[in-house]
């Protein structure tokens, strides 16, 4: 087995390191993380050091990739840029839990998580650094640009289009052929019955724009 590193030690990260200890394709060699004390255990595994030691800590722990424990977007997305930076070929990997199911013909990015439950349906392409939390379902011939993420419980209809950055919170549904633009939430329980532009927040049932967002805000925990 390959041996990987997890980056990141939040919630988020537990449930990566269990989705890739049931897959059982990679041994988990420790959690690099830029805030907590190097040698504490975060389930199970020690931290390791901080991003910038990566290129030592590849070398002493013989690592081969690894994946992004970060459910926040724009948070992976500058854990990204400070890897390749340091590493430009590093390899990251796909992490899919076995109770996962992918139809046919769909094709998945790189650094994708997509934990226990979730269904991707047939014909679906899926960007770099996507994440689906547990039981989110995406249907027939969707599209989810890089760094985008689907959390637990949200459905779509076919044909959906979700753009870079953009989260789909708790218990979402949207309707086939739907567009939610670039660096777009949408918030929990919501109803997407029309298209949504880039940069902005927008909940309710139909849900409904409630206010813009800027570049690189994050993900609102509670609306």
């Amino acid at each position: 087995m390959k041996n990987i590193v997890v980056f990141g030690c939040g919630l988020h990260a537990n449930c990566c390191i269990d989705a890739i200890e049931r897959e059982g394709k990679y041994n988990i060699v420790g959690i690099i993380d830029s805030i907590n004390p190097v040698g504490l255990e975060i389930y199970g595994y020690e931290i390791i050091g901080r991003q910038e030691d990566l290129i030592k800590l590849i070398k002493d722990y013989r690592i081969d990739g690894g994946v992004i424990g970060i459910g926040d977007n724009w948070s992976r997305k500058i854990v990204y840029d400070c890897v390749i930076n340091l590493v430009p070929n590093f390899e990251f990997v796909n992490v899919i839990h076995p109770s996962v199911i992918i139809g046919k013909n769909t094709k998945l990015g790189k650094g994708v998580v997509i934990l226990a439950g979730c269904i991707i349906v047939n014909d679906c392409i899926i960007g770099d650094f996507c994440l689906f939390l547990t039981g989110a379902q995406l249907d027939h011939n969707s599209v989810m640009h890089d760094f985008a993420s689907i959390s637990a419980g949200s459905i779509t209809g076919g044909k959906v289009n979700i753009g870079k950055y953009s989260a789909i919170t708790l218990g979402v549904t949207i309707m086939d052929r739907i567009t939610i633009g670039q660096n777009t939430v949408v918030g929990s329980g919501s109803l997407v019955v029309k298209n949504l532009p880039d940069n902005v927040l927008a909940y309710g049932s139909p849900a409904k724009i409630i206010r813009t967002r800027d570049s690189g805000e994050k993900i609102l925990k509670s609306l």
